[in-house]
């Protein structure tokens, strides 16, 4: 038997967990048309996010896939370099673990750790998540009935599909709500990454911030490109940048919604 229309239909609901933030949109068929959307502070209890509300309005959807996306404020990095032991999971997982807990200690225990997938002569990228926020989002669809199709760190996801917008060696400025992610690019890989606060107007901070990275990691020389929720491009003074345009998509004006537009649009 055919599936039937409704089976092939690809409605979703996309959840972004900002820095403060919680933004959740629904999204129906192939050209992604905008049906519903959810804005809410992000509540933390013991550490966890506070999901209520927004289960409350998941039930009431249509869609039945939920894409989420991580604001770099939950996830962090490491990068491992090349060697042939990455070629080994067991191995490059317990690499990329003793990373975290050398630079974060044991708050590191409770991670759940990713890995870029393995690619002879290249480095391999780690992102961690605190694992009990992976379990409540996985309670979470199971609870709605929702089909957890994936769940990415918002910097991975701009970096996938703006890679070819980027020269070999360069800096990338991901900026979220109150969040920036610098990430230097060597011989197409990634070689470091700066995950910090952006306070606002971030606008004025973001040239000075750059400027001392790049300078800590003797990249003054490497263009700089700049990923950022915004309409109108600020003045950066004597920075010079490239800004970059993410793909259009139906139903949004990134002059009314530059935070959907950065959150959706990956």
């Amino acid at each position: 038997m055919l599936p039937s229309f409704a089976e092939l239909r690809p409605d979703r609901v996309v959840l972004f967990l900002g820095a403060d933030s919680l933004l959740a949109v629904e999204q129906h068929g192939w050209q992604r048309r905008h049906a519903a959307e959810l804005r809410l502070p992000l509540r933390l209890q013991d550490g966890l996010p506070q999901l209520d509300l927004l289960a409350q309005w998941l039930g009431e959807r249509r869609a039945r896939r939920l894409e989420v996306r991580l604001s770099s404020a939950w996830v962090r990095f490491a990068i491992l370099p090349w060697q042939t032991a990455l070629s080994d999971e067991t191995v490059a997982q317990a690499m990329a673990q003793a990373l975290f807990a050398e630079q974060y200690g044991a708050a590191s225990a409770g991670w759940e750790v990713t890995l870029s997938p393995f690619k002879p002569g290249s480095a391999r990228v780690a992102s961690a998540l605190d694992g009990r926020w992976l379990a409540a989002l996985r309670e979470l669809a199971e609870q709605q009935r929702y089909r957890l199709v994936s769940m990415q760190p918002v910097l991975v996801s701009l970096f996938n599909r703006l890679a070819d917008k980027l020269p070999q060696d360069a800096l990338l400025a991901v900026v979220e709500p109150r969040r920036l992610a610098l990430l230097q690019l060597q011989r197409g890989q990634w070689a470091s990454l700066y995950n910090r606060v952006l306070p606002e107007p971030w606008e004025r901070r973001l040239p000075s911030l750059i400027t001392q990275a790049s300078a800590t990691l003797d990249a003054l020389n490497s263009p700089v490109y700049i990923a950022a929720p915004l309409f109108q491009r600020p003045d950066l003074g004597r920075l010079s940048a490239t800004w970059l345009r993410l793909p259009a998509q139906r139903g949004y004006d990134p002059r009314r919604d530059p935070e959907w537009a950065l959150c959706t649009g990956v």
